[in-house]
């Protein structure tokens, strides 16, 4: 069985893409810990957790960045009032956004093989 190289890319964006969800899942968590408002982590979680969802079921991947909106509701709320938070807040939009950008990337179109001076 031949597998080609764009299917290992593909594959190899796909998931990266995930890893990149569950790592902003986990750093959202990790707000609980540095005394970050029980409300402003649900948020943040139920944001990341929607933005996975949408990304990966929806055909036009890009509806996955409405994840961001819950995301700086989080940060306005937060103010000054917890640097950590607004560091990992960030932190979790820049995942999110990568994340998006390599499951836009794993769904685009195959590169055309023929190319004109191959054809026999």
């Amino acid at each position: 069985m031949a597998i080609d190289s764009w299917t290992l890319v593909k594959n190899m964006a796909r998931n990266f893409s995930n890893m990149c969800f569950a790592l902003a899942l986990s750093i959202t968590l990790l707000m609980k810990s540095f005394a970050v408002q029980d409300e402003l982590v649900w948020l943040a979680v139920l944001s990341v957790f929607v933005s996975a969802i949408l990304t990966n079921l929806m055909w036009i991947r890009s509806i996955g960045i409405a994840g961001i909106s819950g995301l700086s509701i989080v940060y306005i709320k937060l103010g000054s009032g917890s640097l950590a938070g607004t560091i990992l807040t960030v932190l979790t939009t820049l995942l999110l956004v990568i994340a998006v950008l390599l499951a836009i990337y794993a769904d685009l179109a195959h590169p055309s093989k023929n190319i004109q001076g191959d054809e026999k």
